[in-house]
Parts: structure tokens; C-alpha cells; sequence
């Protein structure tokens, strides 16, 4: 009941100081008005008296067409009667004299001076009678007298200001005198209806002995809910005499570890992930420190601030267990489950996401060199073409060659990102149909015998006199051997041989070897991995996207054959592709 009389008193006392402030404001303004007004005719009455004054003057200078004493008579005029503005203007707008320095546009007067056909501000132009048939107008402006008092407004003025400061001061003082009972009476309703985060109800220290009062009982509190609820949990309460074991079994049976801290982050409950995470056992585990058990500084720190509940949101770090790169990558995410009473820890293996995540990355950047250099080529021989029509046949041919095999470059790495995203979606299906052998060798010679000659690569095919029609999928087969020789002749120095080998007896056997840089034998088996390159240090200089050998491994194994490859370092390669002559009718990746 107190709360709400002291909150009605404020709020009346707001509403009469508005009232108040609104009326001396009102009657301010009235005041203003009327001396503004009176000042203004004051004003209208001496420009007319002036006027009167100085007109005889003007009109015989006006009569004798003397413009220098019609402009001395107007400078007179204003000397005397102190003015700002004053001008004589003939009926066609046309200025006579004028105060200000170069508004006079006129060097002599007309013979015959124009009929006035309009007429300014009545109370501040009059018309001098001059010549036949022609009338001048002079234009006195008068400063308005001011018809204020200073110390009468400064007076006025202070009285209101103090009036209003007065009561805002009062209405301020019991507004902040009531509001920490305010505050606490809203937490109490809030408390009743059942809110269950304690700390946002907790009062600023500025509301002092009140706030700290009030938060120490709400700290009491919470603690002694999360004490509540970790007894209820972690003590596994029995009905019936038998003990509820579904709740334990589901969490030990999780992939991810649990975590229950209380609020010295001491372990109170941790399931058999967790265990394994942390490299220990479960009643080993029990009542230890979690800052024990993580090694990263970084993330001690930050977990240290879960202590005391100093800090009230969700926590997510990351840290590697283990040396160098062949350690596990953990993610925690903790939260407080209330002020002062613990936290809750949830454990995950990101490992692969993480390497994953280097893998894109890595592709992504080898990719776009491998984009940018075709299309570079093509926009400089295009533009050579253009620069230069006249240019002689060799070399517009040259030219249009060159650019057609940047674009046939173009296609494969388009196509190989379009197959590994159909090979991820499992989308990756064969069309199968009769493929003639001699003519898609045929094809693939022509197409790498202009890069072999480039860099003076001797690029051999070995094909038997015959060779039968089998089926398959003819675009994902040259998909294949284009990656698995292309390959051949990337990494094969200049001055080096490439030799591809074709035998078909019962299967179809594809040996293609080259004098090239070859593999170490740590990397034998991972070539064939998507986006992952040797780490030769001579790979590495060599743009590549990492997809090719994956890529063709992948296509051959739908064929169901395989890919296969034999090495030496620094002496050369053979990669073996093999699959039956009469593939499967349809098959997906």
C-alpha cells in the first residue's frame, strides 16, 4: 500500500509542475506580444514623420532631374533619422538611389519617368508627386524601438526557472526515494508468479543500503535452489524402494560429455564421454577441480569467471588436447544454472569439422587461382584480337587455340566443383551407354598435346590395334583419365615424358606414368582424398584444387573398378585405373 500512495504523490507533483511551467511560459509569450506590437506602430509612426520631413527636399530635387541632390536629399534623410534601408525606385522598378553602395542602377534621370502601377507595404512607402504623368516611390524602413526591459524579463524569467526547479526537485526526491520500494515490491510480485532467474531481479547499488540488503536475500536464495536441484538430480531420489536409473543411462549413453560443476567449479557429476574427453575415469573425476584438467590458459580463463556466477551467460571456448596438430579439438559450452549454485558443461569432439573447415578453406583459395589464370589468359588473347584485326591468320589461329583450351580448362574445373557437390549430396549418378574406345582416346590426345609441347613433355599413347566398344559413362570416364593425366603433366618437369598405356582383355587396365616429381609414401593414400595436396614443397608452387585424383577414384569405383598408383620420388609415377568392360546399368556415388 506504501509503495503505491508514494508513487500517486510523485506522479502529482510531476503533473503540477508541468502545469505550472506551462502556464508562466503562455503568459511569457502574451507579454512578448503586445510590447512587439506596440513597438511596431511606434516605428510605422516615425517612418511617416520622417517621410513628411524630407519630402520637399526630394520632390524639387526629383523635379529638376538633379539625380546628385535626389541622392544627397536621400542620404540626409537617412543620416538623420538613423536608417538602415531606405530607397528611391521609379515605377518600372528601376533604382534611383539607394544606400547601399552599387544598388543604384540608374545614371540619369528619364525624360519622362514611368506611371506607378503597384505599391509596396502601405505603412512604409510613399509616393512623391515628380514630372508630368510619373510619381517616384521612397521606401523609408525604421528600425522598430525595442519595448522591452531587460531586468524585467531577466526578472520574469528567473521567477519561472526557480518556480520550476523547485518543484522538479521535489518531485525528483520522492520519485528516488521511492523507488527502491517500488522496485523491491515488483521483485516480490515476480518472485510469486514464479520467475526463476533470480539475478535479474537484483536492484543497483545506487539505491544503497535497500539494494544491498535486498540482493544478499536474493543471493541466499538462488543458492538454496541450485542446491535443490542438484541434490534432486545427483542423488538419484528412489521411489518405491528401487532406483531410478533411465535418467543416468541416457546421459552416459550420449556422445557428448556432461559436465556438473558446483560454484568452486568442482566436478560434482560427469558422464563416460566427459571421462574420456578429460582423460580419466569417473569417480576419479568426482569433486576435482575442471580447471585441472584444461591445459589451455585461455580457456581456464574463461572458464573461471563460471566461479561465483561472475558471469551469467552461455560460455563457448575451444581447446586442443595433445601436441601439435594431431591432438583433438574439444568445444565446451558451459552455463550458470543460477546465481552462485554451479554451471553445466556440454563436451564435443570438433575435430573433424575443424579439419574439414581447413580443407574448404584451402580448396577455396586453390580454386580461385586455378579460376583466375584461365581467365586471365582469355581476356588478354581476346583483347590482342581486338586491338589487332588485321592481325595475320598464324596468329589469330594462335590466338583462338590458345583460348579455347583456357576455356576447355575452364569446363573441367567447373565440372570436378560440380561433381564433388554431387558426390556430398550422393546425387552422383551414371548414364550409361556404348563407348567407342579409339575415339575418346582420340579426343584426349588432342586435347593434351598442346600443354605436353609447352613444356616440351614427350606425351606418348600406347594403344593395342584394336580396342572394343564398352560400356560407361563416356563424360565421367574422360572426367577421370583428363584428371589422371593432366596430373601427369602438371607435375612432370619440363624436358620429362608422359606414357599412357591401354590393355583390354577381360578388364580394362589405363596405366599412365611420368618422370615427374613423385609421391613420398605418407602421401600414396591421401592424394586421393578431397582438397588434400602433397606437402612436397614443389606440390605446393603448382596451383591445384585437390579434387582430380578423389574425382577419378570416385567415377571408377561407380564403374567398379578403382585407381591405383605406384611411386617413387623424385623418379616418376604410374597410376593404374582398371574396371570391367560392361559396367553396372545404373549406379549412384
Amino acid at each position: 500500500m506504501l509503495p503505491r500512495r508514494v508513487s500517486l504523490i510523485s506522479g502529482v507533483l510531476v503533473m503540477n509542475t508541468a502545469i505550472v511551467a506551462l502556464a508562466m511560459v503562455a503568459l511569457w509569450l502574451v507579454v512578448d506580444r503586445v510590447r512587439t506590437e506596440e513597438a511596431e506602430r511606434a516605428s510605422d509612426r516615425a517612418a511617416a514623420a520622417i517621410a513628411e520631413v524630407v519630402r520637399p527636399d526630394l520632390e524639387r530635387a526629383l523635379a529638376d532631374r538633379d539625380l546628385p541632390a535626389l541622392r544627397l536629399a536621400l542620404a540626409k534623410a537617412a543620416h538623420a533619422a538613423s536608417l538602415t534601408e531606405c530607397r528611391i525606385v521609379l515605377g518600372d522598378n528601376s533604382v534611383v538611389a539607394d544606400l547601399e553602395t552599387g544598388a543604384a542602377n540608374l545614371k540619369a534621370l528619364p525624360a519622362e519617368l514611368p506611371a506607378v502601377s503597384t505599391v509596396g507595404d502601405a505603412k512604409r512607402t510613399f509616393i512623391l508627386e515628380g514630372g508630368v504623368g510619373g510619381r517616384a516611390i521612397l521606401t523609408l524602413e525604421v528600425p522598430a524601438a525595442s519595448a522591452r526591459s531587460e531586468w524585467l524579463e531577466v526578472g520574469f524569467g528567473g521567477v519561472c526557472l526557480a518556480a520550476v526547479a523547485l518543484l522538479g526537485f521535489v518531485s525528483v526526491r520522492a520519485q528516488k526515494r521511492s523507488m527502491p520500494v517500488t522496485q523491491v515490491s515488483s521483485a516480490l510480485s515476480s518472485i510469486q508468479q514464479g520467475e526463476k532467474e533470480l539475478a535479474a531481479l537484483e536492484l543497483a547499488e545506487s539505491f544503497g543500503d535497500v539494494a544491498t540488503a535486498w540482493n544478499g536475500l536474493l543471493k541466499e536464495l538462488a543458492s538454496h535452489r541450485a542446491k535443490e536441484r542438484f541434490d534432486s538430480v545427483l542423488t538419484r531420489r528412489t521411489q518405491g524402494g528401487e532406483r531410478d536409473e533411465v535418467v543416468p543411462r541416457m546421459v552416459d549413453a550420449l556422445w557428448h560429455g556432461v559436465i556438473a560443476v558446483d560454484d568452486e567449479l568442482n566436478i560434482r557429476y560427469c558422464n563416460g564421454a566427459a571421462a574420456v574427453f578429460l582423460c580419466g575415469t569417473r569417480d576419479g573425476l568426482l569433486g576435482t577441480p575442471i580447471l585441472d584438467r584444461i591445459e589451455d590458459p585461455q580457456a581456464k580463463e574463461k572458464l573461471g569467471k563460471l566461479a561465483g556466477a561472475r558471469s551469467r551467460g552461455k560460455i563457448v571456448i575451444e581447446t586442443r588436447t595433445g601436441e601439435g596438430d594431431n591432438g583433438a579439438v574439444l568445444r565446451i559450452s558451459a552455463r550458470p544454472v543460477g546465481s552462485g549454485g554451479g554451471a553445466v558443461l556440454l563436451i564435443e569432439d570438433v575435430t573433424q569439422q575443424r579439419v574439414a573447415d581447413k580443407s574448404r578453406n584451402a580448396f577455396v583459395e586453390q580454386a580461385t587461382h586455378e579460376l583466375r589464370t584461365p581467365l586471365t589468359n582469355v581476356r588478354l588473347y581476346v583483347e590482342a584480337l581486338v586491338e589487332k584485326p588485321d592481325a595475320d591468320v598464324s596468329t589469330r589461329s594462335q590466338h583462338l587455340n590458345i583460348i579455347n583450351q583456357e576455356v576447355r580448362r575452364l569446363e573441367r574445373i567447373v565440372g570436378d566443383m560440380l561433381s564433388v557437390s554431387e558426390i556430398e549430396a550422393g546425387s552422383l549418378k551414371l548414364a550409361i551407354h556404348d563407348v567407342r574406345l579409339p575415339a575418346l582416346f582420340a579426343d584426349i590426345e588432342a586435347e593434351f598435346s598442346a600443354p605436353a609441347r609447352a613444356k616440351n613433355i614427350a606425351l606418348r599413347f600406347d594403344l593395342p590395334p584394336k580396342l572394343p566398344t564398352i560400356v560407361a559413362d563416356r563424360d565421367k570416364l574422360i572426367l577421370a583419365l583428363t584428371n589422371v593425366i593432366g596430373n601427369a603433366i602438371k607435375y612432370t618437369p619440363e624436358g620429362g615424358n608422359v606414357k599412357v598405356s591401354v590393355k583390354a582383355d577381360d578388364s580394362l587396365i589405363i596405366d599412365v606414368a611420368d618422370s615427374g616429381i613423385g609421391i613420398a609414401a605418407d602421401d600414396a593414400e591421401r592424394i586421393f582424398d578431397r582438397f588434400y595436396r602433397a606437402r612436397d614443397p614443389r606440390v605446393e608452387k603448382i596451383v591445384g584444387t585437390g579434387l582430380g585424383l578423389a574425382l577419378a577414384r570416385e567415377v571408377m569405383r561407380l564403374h567398379g573398378g578403382d585407381v591405383t598408383v605406384q611411386s617413387v620420388p623424385d623418379r616418376g609415377s604410374t597410376f593404374s585405373i582398371r574396371m570391367p568392360l560392361k559396367a553396372p546399368l545404373s549406379r549412384a556415388a
